[in-house]
């Protein structure tokens, strides 16, 4: 099915567009968690200093013509680099100041350990203003997946973070992804009422219920996801339990995004790795065709051509299922599902 024509110039005009860019950075790609589903290997730490400097030149260099700056933290656990994400922020509102005319927004995926009020609030003070953190249900069966590196659990500190969120009193946007397969599948109405319970009658909360994915980690095989339409069912099932006047239900993810297209099928999209690899895909991270090019000390981007144009290539097929997710297709070995929604 092809997209008609008012939308797909929609997409131009936001893909396209030297006047926005979209980095989503890892400071750093080390995690305190061992989430049994992680696809990620850990294998590199902090963002070098040189990558540091470069993401700063690049935003210099930009910004006398960008209108829109979208700063997305990603990891490992990116508030393990809190001073990294200090650094490049406390730039980022220099370089507001000084051109009128930059919009910027910042947000953030983060399981939430390190996210004191006091940590909350000096983020929200830098402009990180949208946060995704992750449940996998109730505590005893949350504690079974989300378990800290030394295997220890995690629920309990991410919760009392989280209710510590709504005592704050400015403006902000947190998504609640709980995942489900058929583990916690029965005790999920309680969980969700429970969340409804404690964060619905704050519109700043949003519930979003979706599917546990394999995504090309070492226990996919053993991943208890739900399947089929049966499983698409059930989590509609579910997302229809969410009270409209209570919160607000997702289905959409925390990275700024035309609808419908990923992030990665955008001309001015990139993933800014800890060693300042370039790539398109949160989660396809190390596969080949993820590596498109490397970010400088001074700023500039090289990109190898080929590469990224085999991620636009849905700007220009209108094909739905490319600008959905332009890591499928481009190889065999590529995850099932890698879009980060």
């Amino acid at each position: 099915m092809k997209i008609d024509n008012k939308t797909l110039n929609q997409i131009l005009r936001t893909s396209l567009s030297n006047e926005s860019l979209n980095l989503i950075v890892m400071p750093t790609e080390a995690c305190n968690f061992r989430c049994v589903y992680c696809y990620e290997d850990f294998k590199l730490g902090r963002m070098e200093p040189r990558v540091v400097r470069g993401i700063k030149n690049l935003l210099t260099n930009r910004a006398p013509e960008l209108r829109q700056l979208d700063l997305s933290w990603f990891g490992g656990e990116p508030l393990l680099a809190l001073d990294v994400m200090e650094d490049v922020l406390e730039h980022v509102a220099q370089l507001v100041a000084a051109h009128p005319g930059l919009h910027h927004e910042s947000n953030v995926t983060t399981n939430a350990w390190k996210l004191s009020r006091p940590v909350f609030e000096r983020l929200l003070q830098l402009g990180v203003r949208t946060y995704q953190i992750s449940f996998d249900g109730p505590r005893e069966l949350h504690d079974k997946k989300r378990v800290r590196a030394d295997g220890a659990p995690t629920f309990d500190r991410i919760w009392r973070n989280v209710e510590a969120m709504r005592a704050v009193d400015a403006p902000f946007h947190v998504i609640l992804r709980v995942h489900v397969d058929r583990e916690n599948d029965a005790a999920m109405p309680e969980f969700i009422d429970q969340l409804q319970g404690t964060f619905g009658a704050d519109p700043r909360f949003e519930i979003f219920i979706r599917q546990l994915s394999r995504l090309g980690g070492p226990n996919d095989a053993e991943l208890p996801i739900l399947v089929g339409e049966a499983g698409q069912r059930r989590i509609e099932e579910l997302r229809r339990r969410l009270r409209p006047d209570d919160g607000r239900s997702a289905a959409s993810p925390p990275v700024p995004s035309t609808p419908n297209v990923c992030y990665a099928a955008r001309a001015n999209s990139y993933v800014v790795r800890a060693d300042g690899r370039i790539g398109k895909c949160t989660v396809a991270l190390d596969h080949p065709a993820n590596q498109v090019g490397v970010l400088h000390e001074n700023g500039e981007l090289e990109i190898t051509a080929a590469r990224m144009l085999d991620w636009m290539r849905g700007l220009k097929s209108r094909n739905p299922v490319e600008l959905f997710c332009p890591m499928l297709g481009l190889a065999e070995s590529a995850p099932k599902t890698a879009v980060a929604s």
